[in-house]
């Protein structure tokens, strides 16, 4: 058949149209590669870390902090803890719980823990149920449990400490399924006294909140409740609509009836009175699940904000006498499914925001409080006057305050919709790595469960660790951490400096396992932490500085930080902590106490923990005393004769360098030593030294504390991370371990890019992981800067053996056997003599399999057992 003839324009329409139809090609295939080359790549905890780093980073500023956490539940006692016993019968009361709540019950400075449990299916009986337990921190962040505290085997949800009857000792209230406690604490002695609040107890109770209220200068206690719900055999086998997702009927938040939620007013001598009715916020229409007592729009009373399930959230303004509910007039009445909240000072401009996590396809909210906007004068330098109780005369209702007004603002800070296939639970701001801006944790875990499985299980999620970049945008950080990126169906979160390093760590309890303690490793900048002690109504230092508001200044920049902990049925530390970053001076701390006086503490000096008391104007410098330090009676550490403290030092510290160089007596060293780090806890010779003498003996967790407190004092001491990475490397049990190991020793070669100890160390690290590449390029460097690094030439030719090519494997032995001259024997012709301390110092993790090599230099009987510690 004849092909038509094309006029002259069809054949130039033609020929354009070919032209853009290859230019659209090529535009599409540029695209799919560069976005093949940019995309991230998914995490394996057997990747080389700089591998994760790098893909992670292609979409993170160059500040981001590397999220260096060791998971230390085992280490620290906590992982006999289990949260859920049995099968699920696809129960709400079996899914919801539990928190976490830290508090120093015992008042000898270091926070303890009590983990809720949240039982067991609803079938099971009580005494089957595992147990909500109380831990003790013995102050060096691990725990012991208290076997006195009473036996509570309930479908638990929260707890919250607080000292109600101010006698000093914080006490403890406890929710859950059907069950509302609170106990009284007998003077930190380990024992509880149940004290019996008003009312049937038989509902579904979920957050607790202390909070004065009403300016007494006594803490009150709101109860959330949650659901109406009722066992039913006949709901067991109906099915409803949630996210157009057919689930359980007894699944379903809305299937069931909201409980009211109470306010019990604390009337002294161990009695309450319910007065949420006459207050009018038992927000009878909210599922509720948590509170949080703050003053947004600073007038010196409390207000209340309450998150509810598949409900308008309620914000009750605090007007004195009266409570009205301005959640819509303040734009927050957020109809979405709330789960935990957080509030701090994230955009550092003055007041308190708010952070909400909600349910699935809902996104997490972040309320930006515009009260600072709308106010011009600073919050801390306005004049601040006694506020009285609300029944004194004269004390009118102010109709005149200013109002507060809230904007959310996650979608254009990065943590909007990134969260619409999470179920957002435990959540708390905190500045992980002291750069002054507040960051985000959350805790994750769905409650849809995963398809066809039996028993019915909950689908897993891994946590968030949000980094603020200075205000601007969080970053998800996650993905650098495999503990992080592990998935659970996890609910409370908790955080608190539990060790006395000055960074703030944190717990989270998962309803598929127990709870997680992860210790902060990360480098960070200064920093300080405030113990604030408010007067009670007696006019005695009891309180923990509860609600008030701390601003510290430093140079030009301003910080500020109130206790007001909620989370998701959890309660964290009520230490104040604040980032410094490169800041060295703090100018002042102002202290504006809940119903009462604005303070100004000065002298105060960064990196250590100082006590702040109400009515007192000088700051107390809190140094702790570990039990197992003694230093001598006739030497005054309080610092009033610092003479007498330096000579006492310098008598230690010599004598315990003595002891360790010249005599190798390492228990008599580290006896000295310790002497020498109660009078001067930041010596860093006497911090190293003292690590090195545990190594010694074989302590090494004992040893990587110090070396860690060595890296607290000074960020760039490279011989800290340098040895603290290989002694991670020495006792690595797992990958995880291994990858922290290469953090810490990536840091040192930061410090110092020109030491080839540490790109030796780093190569064996990456030999033990298995790459064998990146092993092979970082010793390559090592001989490139030194030729006659023996045990780096070695190394490489067992890489070569392993790749099969045993001509260079050969050839690189010869190298290693001339790089260590003609004097050199194998291990065994020679005496270790003085040279054994240098030795057993530097060991790295293959330097014992090098030591034994007999000097062949035929490949398949050089190695020994090397092959087999890959």
């Amino acid at each position: 058949m004849t092909q038509p003839t094309l006029t002259p324009r069809q054949r130039k329409l033609r020929g354009t149209a070919t032209i853009l139809a290859w230019l659209a090609g090529l535009v599409v295939l540029f695209i799919l590669v560069t976005h093949y080359r940019n995309r991230p790549s998914p995490y394996d905890p057997e990747e080389e870390s700089e591998v994760i780093t790098s893909n992670l980073r292609l979409n993170l500023p160059q500040a981001a902090p590397d999220p260096i956490f060791e998971d230390i539940t085992e280490q620290a006692g906590l992982s006999g803890f289990r949260t859920f016993q049995g099968p699920r019968t696809s129960q709400l009361p079996e899914d919801m719980g539990g928190g976490a709540a830290f508090g120093d019950f015992d008042n000898d400075g270091d926070d303890d823990l009590f983990l809720i449990s949240a039982g067991g299916h609803l079938n099971l009986p009580a005494n089957e149920l595992p147990p909500s337990q109380l831990y003790r921190n013995r102050g060096d962040g691990t725990f012991d449990n208290v076997s006195t505290f009473p036996e509570l085997r309930i479908r638990g949800m929260g707890a919250a400490w607080g000292d109600y009857d101010g006698d000093g000792f914080i006490d403890l209230a406890v929710t859950g399924y059907q069950s509302l406690h609170l106990f009284r604490n007998e003077s930190g002695t380990g024992r509880f006294t149940e004290i019996l609040l008003p009312g049937d107890h038989a509902f579904f109770w979920a957050g607790a909140s202390w909070a004065d209220f009403d300016n007494d200068r006594d803490l009150d206690l709101y109860i959330c409740g949650y659901l109406e719900y009722q066992i039913s055999e006949a709901d067991l086998g109906k099915t409803s609509a949630q996210n157009q997702t057919a689930v359980p009927y007894t699944l379903n938040p809305a299937s069931f009836e909201p409980a009211k939620n109470r306010l019990y007013r604390n009337d002294g001598n161990n009695q309450f009175t319910d007065i949420a009715e006459p207050l009018d916020i038992t927000n009878p229409t909210g599922r509720s699940l948590g509170a949080i007592w703050a003053d947004f729009d600073q007038d010196g009373w409390l207000d209340l904000y309450v998150a509810n399930d598949v409900s308008d959230n309620a914000f009750y303004r605090n007007q004195q006498t009266t409570f009205t509910d301005i959640a819509h007039a303040a734009w927050m009445a957020d109809y979405r499914s709330a789960m935990g909240m957080t509030a701090a000072d994230w955009n550092n401009d003055g007041d308190d925001d708010l952070f909400i996590t909600h349910w699935v396809a809902q996104e997490n909210a972040l309320y930006d409080n515009t009260f600072a906007d709308f106010n011009t004068a600073s919050p801390s330098s306005r004049e601040s006057t006694p506020v009285t109780h609300p029944t004194s005369p004269g004390n009118a209702v102010d109709t005149e305050k200013p109002k507060a007004r809230f904007v959310d603002v996650a979608d254009m800070h990065g943590i909007g919709q990134m969260a619409l296939p999470y179920v957002g639970w435990g959540t708390e701001f905190v500045d992980l790595d002291h750069d002054g801006w507040q960051d985000l944790i959350v805790a994750n875990g769905s409650t849809l469960e995963i398809p066809e499985q039996i028993p019915k299980q909950l689908q897993p999620q891994e946590m968030f660790f949000l980094w603020n970049h200075a205000g601007g945008a969080f970053h998800n950080l996650s993905g650098m951490h495999s503990g992080f990126s592990e998935k659970h169906i996890s609910r409370g979160l908790a955080t608190s400096d539990i060790d006395g390093d000055g960074d703030i760590d944190f717990v989270i309890v998962d309803m598929d396992g127990g709870a997680r303690l992860y210790r902060n490793d990360m480098t960070t900048g200064n920093w300080v932490q405030c113990r604030l002690r408010n007067l009670n109504a007696n006019q005695q230092l009891t309180g923990r500085g509860e609600h008030a508001v701390m601003t510290v200044y430093a140079g030009p920049k301003t910080f500020r930080r109130s206790f007001n902990s909620v989370s998701y049925l959890s309660q964290s530390t009520a230490t104040l902590h604040i980032g410094l970053g490169a800041l060295s001076v703090i100018d002042r701390i102002e202290v504006k106490w809940h119903a009462g006086n604005q303070q100004t503490f000065t002298g105060i000096s960064p990196n250590a923990v100082w006590e702040l008391q109400e009515g007192n104007p000088n700051p107390k410098r809190v140094t702790p005393t570990p039990s197992t330090e003694s230093v001598s009676a006739d030497i005054d550490t309080t610092g009033s004769d610092e003479r007498a403290r330096t000579v006492a030092f310098w008598k230690h510290q010599r004598t315990a360098m003595n002891l360790f160089k010249q005599d190798q007596n390492y228990e008599q060293a580290i006896a000295s030593f310790k002497k020498a780090l109660a009078i001067n806890p930041h010596h860093e010779d006497a911090l190293f030294y003292y690590a090195s003498s545990l190594i010694e003996l074989n302590q090494i967790e004992d040893a990587m504390r110090q070396l860690e407190k060595l890296s607290k004092v000074n960020p760039q001491s490279l011989r800290a991370f340098q040895q603290w990475g290989t002694l991670r490397a020495l006792t690595a049990k797992s990958a995880t371990d291994l990858e922290t190991s290469e953090s810490l020793l990536l840091k040192a070669r930061a410090i110092n890019p020109e030491e080839t100890g540490v790109l030796q160390l780093l190569g064996e690290v990456a030999l033990k992981r298995g790459n064998m590449d990146k092993a092979d390029e970082r010793l390559a460097h090592v001989i490139s800067s030194n030729p006659r690094a023996a045990r780096a030439i070695y190394l490489r030719a067992f890489i070569a053996m392993t790749k099969q090519d045993d001509e260079t494997s050969a050839s690189f032995l010869k190298q290693a056997r001339k790089a260590l001259g003609p004097e050199w024997q194998p291990k065994g012709t020679t005496s270790e003599g003085d040279v054994r301390q240098q030795m057993h110092i530097h060991t790295t993790p293959y330097s014992q399999i090098f030591s034994e090599w007999n000097g062949s230099t035929e490949p398949q009987s050089a190695f020994g057992g090397l092959g087999n510690l890959k």
